[in-house]
């Protein structure tokens, strides 16, 4: 039998996906081959954002009880690692890195603001595959390289180390039934389907655009060989929701530079910045309420920083106006 004919595979991502937000992708996996699958893995290949979890809430119906708890002390361990290797890192950050970060950190705050979300912290894409655990020599070397720098006040190091505990006599009952040694992999039963659930913060954009997500399935059969199979998707995000808004504020102080530049005298001030703070305000409330949303429709709408530029400059070049007939208003 083929490869191909072995595993279904229907990969399912979030219907509307945002710049700079949270979105969730689906790996529906169904046994076929008409034997049990063993050792079954699920690999992210190629993401579009950074990944925030892996298979947190994995569907665990046809997981053993076993299954299950070596699954949640694998993740158990793999966040500790993480957060002991996020702390670590902060301590003996150089001034360059400490700018670089503060600077990430400003832009997922500004964004995180007209997102209404805050932002979840992500371990750097080049120490990703070093903090994850594959093989049992991984729990005891990042315990070696990573929570051992951990304070004595800490209690991390002690978590950590119950719940290798916990894996160790997990593992052993495993062998002794299944006849396995330490793998994170899981079992499929024939005609079951497994789902894998990721979560990804999409890149900041300020424009949509289309990512390819891709996903590599490993498994055995009775053959003992390891089979692979691959999934690819291509989504649409759209852009973040900062990108309306600052094309607003910007087009607005813009538009009215230019009508001043235009209309001045050398005798008068070519910006009266009162003004310029209203027009770029008048830039923002305007663009805010003709931004995309994917809950309302809209006889017009802005999508991305273009679209909020445009926007901002008429706002701006008629602020003045607008903002007399207002006070008027008021």
């Amino acid at each position: 039998m083929k490869d191909s004919e072995s595993i279904a595979i229907n990969l399912v991502s979030q219907e509307y996906i945002a710049g700079s937000q949270e979105y969730s992708v689906s790996l529906n996996v169904t046994n076929i081959s008409g034997q049990p699958i063993s050792d079954l893995q699920v690999f992210n290949t190629l993401s579009a954002g950074r990944e925030l979890s892996i298979n947190d809430d994995l569907d665990a119906t046809n997981l053993t009880e076993l299954e299950d708890k070596k699954r949640r002390l694998i993740r158990e361990l793999e966040r500790g690692v993480e957060s002991a290797y996020a702390r670590k890192r902060r301590k003996k950050i150089t001034f360059t890195e400490a700018i670089a970060l503060a600077i990430v950190e400003l832009v997922d705050g500004y964004a995180s603001i007209f997102s209404k979300k805050k932002t979840q912290p992500t371990t750097p894409y080049w120490a990703e595959e070093a903090l994850k655990i594959d093989e049992w020599e991984d729990v005891e070397r990042l315990e070696k390289e990573v929570i051992s720098f951990e304070s004595e006040e800490s209690f991390l190091p002690k978590a950590f180390s119950i719940n290798k505990d916990k894996l160790k006599r997990v593992m052993d009952r495993l062998e002794k039934v299944q006849g396995k040694e330490f793998s994170k992999g899981i079992s499929l039963p024939v005609g079951s389907t497994i789902t894998f659930p990721f979560s990804y913060r999409a890149p900041h954009l300020l424009k949509s655009k289309k990512m390819d997500v891709s996903f590599k399935a490993t498994y055995k059969l009775n053959d003992d060989v390891v089979h692979t199979r691959t999934a690819t998707s291509r989504v649409s995000i759209f852009p973040s929701a900062f990108a309306v808004p600052t094309g607003g504020m910007i087009g607005a102080a813009v538009g009215y530079i230019i009508k001043n530049t235009l209309i001045s005298t050398s005798d008068g001030a070519l910006i009266n910045w009162g003004v310029l703070g209203g027009s770029i305000a008048l830039g923002l409330v305007i663009s805010l309420l003709a931004s995309r949303k994917p809950e309302a429709t809209k006889a017009i709408t802005v999508e991305d920083l273009t679209g909020g530029l445009i926007i901002g400059v008429l706002a701006g070049l008629y602020s003045e106006s607008i903002l007399t007939k207002l006070q008027a208003l008021l």
